[in-house]
């Protein structure tokens, strides 16, 4: 008996596995995000192609996605519902992965979107009341606040431009494979 109890608890334990390799996410030695097999991972590959799917295996440096896209449709009633496709498996090189999504990043003060709008409704809605006033568009008094309105936009457009939404990978952050 205690012979055959012995050699389940040896197959089962060559059967059992603890935990696999890991993926890290490091900014110079401090870890930000971890992932192992089965978990969801979404990158921005070498292409610039966003990435997303399933982490199937992680060997030394390489690791092989079954790449899903997950979207919103209308189902048969009209009403939203999630569907996944399915586009096969991807094996790459952790140096391939380009960008990581940043962790709550957007914020409309940030990205510049809020002056884009905000001077656009102004010189939408100066232009409006200047044509329906009867009072000329381009007047002296008038000009001044179109072009602060202008110069808004142009500041939310360069926010825009060097506002990003992922991190690079190069000198600050860098993926790290950990084998078990």
């Amino acid at each position: 008996m205690k012979l055959t109890s012995l050699i389940i608890c040896c197959f089962i334990s060559l059967i059992a596995s603890a935990q696999k390799d890991l993926l890290l996410l490091k900014q110079k030695e401090q870890t930000l995000q971890t992932w192992t097999h089965g978990s969801y991972i979404l990158f921005q590959f070498s292409s610039k192609q966003w990435i997303e799917g399933i982490i199937k295996s992680i060997k030394n440096d390489s690791i092989t996605i079954d790449q899903i896209q997950v979207r919103q449709v209308a189902n048969q009633f009209g009403l939203p519902s999630i569907d996944t496709a399915h586009f096969g498996l991807l094996k790459f090189h952790i140096n391939e992965i380009y960008g990581m999504p940043k962790r709550g990043s957007y914020s409309v003060i940030n990205n510049g979107m809020l002056f884009q709008y905000g001077s656009v409704a102004y010189i939408l809605l100066n232009v409006a009341n200047s044509l329906i006033k009867g009072d000329q568009v381009f007047s002296s008094t008038n000009l001044s606040g179109l072009g602060i309105a202008s110069a808004f936009f142009i500041l939310g457009k360069i926010l825009q431009n060097s506002h990003r939404t992922y991190l690079q990978m190069g000198k600050k952050y860098r993926m790290v494979t950990i084998q078990m």
